[in-house]
């Protein structure tokens, strides 16, 4: 889109055989002429902004978007950003956040580009000021904070469906999150409490899934989500006592649930698969494997000897590993 008029200038678009200059890093959503539009370069050699009309809520680099020619506008005139709502990404004078809050003219953002230690967040105040509205990164763009929250809050989320009896929608949901974090990269983002929180999205995400697949009598894709669970609980079984082992312990996330209750979970929605496709004794020996890594648990825990100082974890546990057993007992 190339036009003249008395009010504004714009320029043709780079020739083919102009070098493309890098994308801009925060791609700006602001309002146009011409309507809503994303800056996604802003060319260094003559200034000149290059905005994608239309739908500015996908990545510029997505295949969907490289299938098409988008409407794009080359202007040097500063558009304004586009109105900032709660929940939008932003980006003031401290950098990159998401808008939490705002109330007259305050704008209350936690920022994504500042990491402290453990999961401490930065939350700044700008005032009068109101902050650009950018696009969302695409899942590559993320690191690896930003991928864990992302399946942290599709693990909520297929929760809601699962309590309505979607279980389509939060099986697909929680395979989804469990998709986000399956091949993260650590870096710089990546503290041992984000470690530890990825380990138990991945764990309880796909025994999750794996019982929505029970649900929809899908047992091969179940065996195969719990045996996923059961992956990163041995691999976390022989690592105990390490940071992300501790770090767990720590926030109530005990032995009797990780090596227990969970693992047990897993186990038993392989023999519950191996069952319902014939394969009994396949079954019968998985049952009694996850017979014995609960047992010993149960003992523990319902010792009358130390029944008194039992926390609220402990008997949560004890309640679940019993009813597992007991149902297990029944097949």
């Amino acid at each position: 889109m190339n036009m003249n008029s008395s009010s504004h200038r714009y320029t043709q678009p780079p020739s083919s055989r102009q070098k493309q200059e890098p994308e801009d890093a925060d791609q700006v959503i602001v309002q146009t002429d011409f309507g809503r539009g994303l800056i996604v370069r802003t060319r260094k050699s003559d200034g000149i902004k290059e905005i994608r009309l239309g739908d500015v809520k996908s990545s510029s680099s997505s295949p969907a978007f490289r299938r098409r020619e988008p409407n794009m506008l080359y202007t040097p005139k500063d558009y304004p950003s586009v109105p900032p709502c709660i929940g939008d990404d932003v980006i003031c004078e401290y950098g990159r956040g998401v808008l939490k809050e705002t109330a007259d003219d305050k704008y209350t953002i936690e920022l994504a580009s500042w990491r402290l230690s453990g999961r401490s967040n930065v939350t700044c105040h700008v005032v009068s000021s109101p902050p650009k509205v950018v696009r969302k990164h695409a899942l590559h763009e993320m690191d690896s904070a930003e991928k864990v929250a992302l399946a942290k809050s599709q693990k909520a989320e297929a929760a809601k469906y699962f309590s309505e009896k979607d279980y389509t929608g939060a099986l697909n949901t929680y395979a989804s999150a469990v998709d986000k974090v399956r091949n993260v990269q650590h870096d710089h983002t990546s503290s041992n409490e984000v470690r530890a929180d990825l380990v138990v999205i991945m764990i309880t995400c796909s025994n999750n899934a794996a019982t929505c697949c029970i649900k929809l009598a899908k047992w091969e894709e179940a065996s195969k989500f719990a045996k996923n669970a059961l992956i990163m609980l041995d691999a976390l079984y022989g690592k105990r006592g390490m940071k992300i082992h501790t770090i767990l312990n720590s926030e109530g996330i005990i032995d009797a649930k990780l090596f227990g209750e969970w693992r047990v979970k897993s186990y038993l929605v392989v023999a519950r698969a191996c069952m319902e496709q014939g394969e009994v004794e396949d079954a019968i020996a998985i049952l009694k494997k996850a017979k014995g890594l609960g047992m010993p648990y149960i003992d523990e825990l319902s010792s009358s000897a130390d029944q008194s100082s039992r926390g609220k974890e402990e008997k949560a546990s004890l309640r679940a590993l019993t009813l597992q057993i007991k149902n297990s007992s029944g097949w």
